[in-house]
């Protein structure tokens, strides 16, 4: 059907959100299991690289398009640091000193400055919906954030938070800007150059194998929203306008609080289900179709 091409981009970056969501809960079970906020950032994002690289290696078209991107490999580190380091580091520590609530909130706040710059820099229209969406989304998870009892965070938590969701939208914009492209090859390099990026703070800190339950815990966020999860944001921005894409993603907190009521039994205030329906409303309008705000083709 001919809509179909154009609602993709959109699914991807709810398929993104969706499987963001599960980060928090994963990394809940990570520290009650031992492991440490460096050794899990770092664990995570190497056996992602194992796993795609081994993805690669059989599939002879994709161990072409490998060894082509080493001509993109200065790029690729930047979208390394700021999606893999920045990121995976900061926010997994981020985890450590605040609730699963502050720091969904926060990192995806920060998103607002790929909106900004998509507008300004890469001429793409926000337009009524986007712009009602975005806000919908943002005052159902300030609902959900402000009216929760399990809501704490020291300064050194909220900051982290903040500056992994600025390394995030920065990754959106600038994968926008590049047009990188996305696909296997392109998360083996990404994972690659992120594992180097935080075997530093490992080298430094020390590492210790993770237990039985900590490394179950790895094991689900290596294929959630490691591999998943950037899969399919990478696709989204690929093929859709970098703003949807955040706006999109913008959604995760809703997701992470409903994964963590699953597992933990947390529960959500009457405040906190209206902040759900909000950013269940502001979903529905950010993947509604209006033909003028879709992306000019891509050049080149």
């Amino acid at each position: 059907m001919p809509s179909t091409p154009r609602a993709r981009p959109e699914l991807y970056a709810l398929s993104a959100a969706i499987l963001n969501g599960t980060l928090g809960s994963w990394n809940r079970l990570a520290f009650r299991g031992g492991a440490s906020y460096h050794e899990i950032a770092f664990l995570k994002c190497f056996f992602a690289f194992l796993v795609v690289l081994a993805l690669c290696a059989v599939d002879p078209g994709r161990r072409r398009q490998v060894v082509a991107l080493r001509h993109q490999a200065a790029r690729l580190a930047v979208l390394a640091f700021l999606g893999m380091f920045s990121l995976y580091y900061l926010e997994t520590w981020a985890f450590k000193e605040a609730s699963i609530p502050v720091v969904s909130f926060l990192t995806y706040a920060a998103g607002g400055v790929t909106i900004l710059l998509s507008a300004l820099c890469l001429g793409e229209r926000i337009g009524l919906f986007r712009a009602l969406a975005f806000g919908l989304i943002v005052g159902g998870v300030w609902m959900i954030f402000s009216h929760e009892a399990d809501v704490s965070g020291s300064p050194l938590g909220i900051a982290l938070a903040l500056l992994a969701g600025l390394g995030y939208a920065l990754f959106i914009f600038v994968s926008k800007l590049w047009r990188m492209g996305s696909g296997l090859a392109h998360l083996a390099w990404l994972f690659g150059l992120g594992s180097l990026y935080l075997l530093v703070p490992v080298l430094l800190e020390g590492f210790s194998w993770p237990g039985l339950q900590a490394g179950a815990a790895i094991a689900g966020m290596v294929l959630l929203p490691t591999i998943g999860g950037f899969y399919f944001t990478t696709r989204a921005v690929h093929t859709g306008p970098a703003s949807s894409v955040q706006i999109i993603e913008t959604s995760d907190p809703l997701f992470a609080t409903l994964f963590a009521f699953a597992l933990f039994g947390d529960r959500l205030t009457p405040a906190g289900w209206a902040g759900a329906a909000c950013i269940m409303a502001g979903l529905l309008l950010a993947l509604r179709r209006v033909p003028s705000a879709l992306p000019r083709p891509a050049h080149g």
